[in-house]
């Protein structure tokens, strides 16, 4: 081997013209294969191509006796015009009120300006950026709402978000030639938006941005973290009941403890020991579950000796369909990250469904029968009406409701665990045997809760 080295040198040092020709030829290659690695993306799958399907009981046979199904400890918030419209408020819009799906719709210089600043936000991804809550009514007491304000004759969005950033504010307020920063409070707390053709006032200084009125405001929340809600610690006394923070893998239990954190001020606890959660700031992820130093304990249990261990529980139930895909992600990619294609197009994806799809329903149905106090609250409310459903949840856990602090909790609702929606599969990886099975176990779920005169589950959960 070390000759033949020797004659290669060799050769290429009586040749250099030869040495320099085979470099730049190899060289060239190797930007071919990586230019056409950027243009071609993964084909796409049909459900055709999917995973073997699911076994499915014959019609009218009794589905699988669920009860004896416990996993145990082993186991474990619109398309692109909407998207834009959230960015670029009432200008996005055509006469008539409609979105705009189409940059062609505007011409020449609206067009190469709204087309650069789509690019310039995927390529950073929104990090830095200001986010758009809507517009809203001026407040009663301005200044008590909006406690600094400045003058900007030449007014855009930009100016206005810098000014409250500088001055450490989540909120920037346009009123026309005005810009205003505070907190979300009371006095304005966001809740009531109002139809945005009402702050249809082009800004000064930026054509194809909206400044609000003096009346109505344009109002986007900074990069700047809240800070009235983010100290957390231990309980000053150990707790007389254990409250279960109870929910199937997947459903939403690690960003409902951010929440509950944030609303409370206190740590949860869980069940197990997660470093990756501790290490992010779960700090209640060490203590063991029974310490009686956190507000709540996190679980995915089902079984009747465990759940009876708890004196009440906030059991949080999400779609299954949307559940399994979170818990197969987490399995495969980690907390935050993805499976891989050749997870989902593999055997490890019908048999998770196979295995998981009845525990999901077991675990509902488990909590509602031996549960004590059990308070359901389902993910997608929590989704649409945070406020509402932390306080909910909050008075359970038997802490005084600040709602200045449930306000502040919107503001910082997501946390560092949750996947930034980006990477979806191109194809349904649910077959028609897995749908028909899913829908079952659905129907049972929604049979179980409205037999105790509770909510059904929301009508998305079966497919349309």
């Amino acid at each position: 081997m070390a000759k033949l080295w020797f004659k290669f040198q060799r050769y290429f040092r009586r040749k250099p013209v030869r040495f320099f020709t085979f470099l730049v030829l190899y060289l060239t290659a190797g930007s071919l294969v990586f230019l056409h690695s950027g243009f071609v993306g993964q084909p796409a799958v049909s459900q055709n191509q999917a995973s073997p399907a699911v076994g499915v009981p014959a019609e009218g046979a009794e589905l699988p006796f669920l009860g004896d199904l416990h996993l145990g400890r082993g186991f474990r918030d619109a398309g692109e015009a909407s998207s834009l419209a959230r960015r670029y408020g009432p200008w996005f819009k055509a006469k008539d009120g409609s979105e705009r799906t189409k940059l062609g719709d505007y011409g020449g210089a609206w067009s190469r300006a709204l087309k650069g600043r789509i690019v310039r936000e995927k390529e950073d991804e929104r990090d830095g950026s200001a986010v758009f809550r809507g517009c809203f009514r001026r407040p009663d007491n301005l200044s008590l709402a909006l406690p600094v304000t400045a003058a900007m004759p030449n007014m855009s969005v930009d100016k206005c978000v810098d000014l409250c950033t500088e001055k450490e504010y989540p909120l920037a307020a346009l009123a026309g030639t005005a810009c205003h920063c505070g907190f979300p409070t009371t006095r304005f707390p966001l809740h009531e938006r109002e139809d945005e053709q009402l702050c249809a006032q082009k800004c000064s200084a930026e054509e194809f941005e909206s400044c609000g009125t003096p009346r109505y405001f344009i109002v986007y929340q900074t990069q700047v973290q809240d800070n009235r809600c983010m100290d957390r610690r231990f309980l000053p006394a150990k707790s007389k009941q254990l409250i279960a923070l109870a929910s199937f893998p997947g459903a939403g239990n690690t960003w409902a403890r951010h929440l509950i954190e944030l609303a409370t001020g206190f740590y949860t606890g869980s069940y197990y020991f997660d470093g990756s959660l501790y290490n992010k700031g779960f700090k209640g992820e060490r203590d063991h579950w029974r310490s009686g130093r956190t507000i709540c304990i996190k679980t995915h249990e089902s079984g009747q000796k465990e759940i009876e261990a708890f004196d009440a529980a906030i059991l949080l139930i999400r779609n299954p369909y949307k559940a399994l895909m979170a818990e197969f992600n987490r399995k495969y990619g980690g907390h935050i990250g993805f499976a891989a294609h050749a997870h989902w197009k593999g055997k490890e994806w019908p048999e998770f469904v196979r295995n998981y799809a009845p525990w999901w329903a077991t675990h509902t149905l488990d909590w509602l029968k031996f549960g004590k106090k059990v308070l359901v609250v389902h993910f997608e409310d929590l989704k649409q009406e945070l406020f509402i459903q932390l306080g909910r949840m909050v008075s359970l856990l038997g802490v005084a409701v600040r709602e200045d602090r449930l306000l502040c909790v919107e503001g910082q609702k997501d946390g560092n665990f949750k996947r930034s929606g980006l990477r979806k599969l191109e194809y349904d990886p649910y077959t028609a045997d897995m749908h028909k099975v899913i829908s079952a176990y659905i129907k049972m779920v929604d049979a179980a809760l409205k037999g105790r005169n509770l909510t059904g589950v929301p009508d998305d959960y079966y497919p349309r």
